[in-house]
């Protein structure tokens, strides 16, 4: 089974910038409900595609206060457990996340290597990109950061 999530976040200076439950050190980060892990919350909907049940939205509604400033590793944690209920687990995770800057070449590995971790995997089963949008649009110009997220889901034998 495969799904495929999206997310998108709106950047401002002097905010934290959150990827795959990583601080990105940038002078700029993310507004949103939650922290703006944009991975994560992409992920998030990825696995809930994969499953069949629906999107981050219905479980963790920006309209919520309790999910106010949340921590976004939550709502994977959470998510793994349903999928897992439902006798699935994570095969793989592929990540592309698109912003203008900061590079996150130094930091790919230690959002892999965390991600692997909170899902309960080999490193080996995910792949991170990053891409810059070629300074056009909102992403272009770092007014906004973006991630698409595939994963693959298998039932548990």
């Amino acid at each position: 089974m495969v799904g495929i999530g999206y997310d998108l976040h709106i950047l401002v200076k002097n905010a934290k910038l959150i990827i795959g439950g990583i601080v990105v050190d940038s002078d700029i980060g993310t507004i949103a409900h939650s922290d703006g892990d944009v991975l994560i919350h992409a992920l998030v909907d990825a696995l809930l595609g994969a499953a069949g049940l629906g999107d981050i939205g219905e479980y963790f509604p920006d309209t919520d206060e309790k999910f106010k400033n949340a921590d976004s590793k939550v709502f994977l944690n959470s998510t793994i457990d349903l999928i897992s209920k439902h006798n699935l687990k994570i095969s793989n995770i592929d990540a592309v996340i698109i912003l203008e800057k900061p590079k996150l070449r130094n930091f790919k590995n230690q959002i892999k290597d965390n991600l692997a971790k909170l899902c309960n995997i080999n490193s080996n089963q995910i792949n991170i990109k990053a891409k810059t949008n070629e300074k056009l649009g909102y992403i272009g110009n770092s007014e906004a950061i973006a991630c698409l997220c595939i994963c693959e889901l298998v039932n548990i034998q």
